[in-house]
Order: structure tokens, then sequence, then C-alpha cells
């Protein structure tokens, strides 16, 4: 748990990476047609399985830290607690992980729609490129909170070995 900050460093470049060719290929049209709605379906499962497993990391270490101030009998004030401080660092993330996987999903049926003649016009580019700024915003703040849970497991790691 406490190497989750360079995971999804990692992910999010190759998110990033993956974003920007898919954008390059919609944009350009200098390759076949089917090589942007690849990359785009690939974008996509990508972008999904970088918020999942963000979605996962929270659920587990929020497990791991209830167990922990069970197990070790640590303090855990109701307002300010380890559990508590958990449960908003799930909170803030997984509305935002959820949404924009919605959203990344909405974008590759509207390419979908766009390929097949059903939508004219630039609404999948335009909806595109909003998706993507907002996954980014989504990646800051999930990185921002997931900072913040590693430094409150390091804390709790400290309080153990102290009781050890």
């Amino acid at each position: 748990m406490l190497q989750m900050g360079k995971i999804f460093i990692g992910l999010v470049f190759w998110n990033i990476v993956l974003f920007g060719v898919t954008i390059w290929l919609g944009v350009t049209h200098r390759t076949a047609h089917w090589q942007h709605e690849a990359a785009g379906v690939l974008t996509a499962i990508y972008t999904l399985l970088t918020h999942c497993i963000v979605m996962m990391h929270f659920m587990g270490s929020g497990k791991g830290i209830k167990e922990a101030v069970e197990t070790y009998d640590l303090p855990d004030d109701p307002k300010t607690g380890y559990v508590r401080r958990t449960k908003k660092f799930k909170g803030r993330t997984s509305g935002l992980a959820t949404l924009s996987c919605l959203l990344i999903i909405a974008a590759a049926w509207l390419g979908g729609a766009k390929d097949v003649g059903m939508l004219k016009g630039m609404t999948h580019a335009w909806f595109s490129y909003f998706v993507v700024i907002f996954n980014l915003y989504s990646f800051w703040v999930e990185y921002k909170v997931i900072d913040e849970n590693t430094t409150m497991i390091r804390e709790i790691d400290a309080k153990i070995a102290a009781k050890t």
C-alpha cells in the first residue's frame, strides 16, 4: 500500500500517452480510420482500469486500517480518527472515479455512434476533450488523496512499531 503513489503515477503516465495518441489519430486522420477507433477503445478500457485500481486501493487500505486500529487498540476518535479519515478518502475519490468511468464510456459510445453515422458534427470530439480534461482533474485529486492515505498509513505503522 505504501507504493501506491508510484504505481498510480505510472498508470496515469501511460493513460496520458494513450489520450494523446488517440486524440492525435482522431485529429490528423493520417492513418486508417480503424486505428483511432482501436486506440479509443484501448484508452477507454485502460482509463477504466486505472480508476478501478484506485477504488480497490481505498477499499483494501480502508479495511486494513480498520483491522489495524482494532487489533493494536490504536486511538480512534470518532471525529478525527483513522477509520473516519479513511471513509473521507474513499468518499473524495469514489464519486470522481465513478463519474470519470461513466464519462469515458459515454465518449467511446459517442465515437461508435459517429462511426456508424448516427452522430454528425463535432459532438464526439468536443465531448471527448471534456472527458480527457475531467479525467486529468480526477487523476490529480486521486493522487493527492492517495498521498494523504499513504501518510496516514505510515503514521499508523509508526504507532504500531512503538507499541511492539
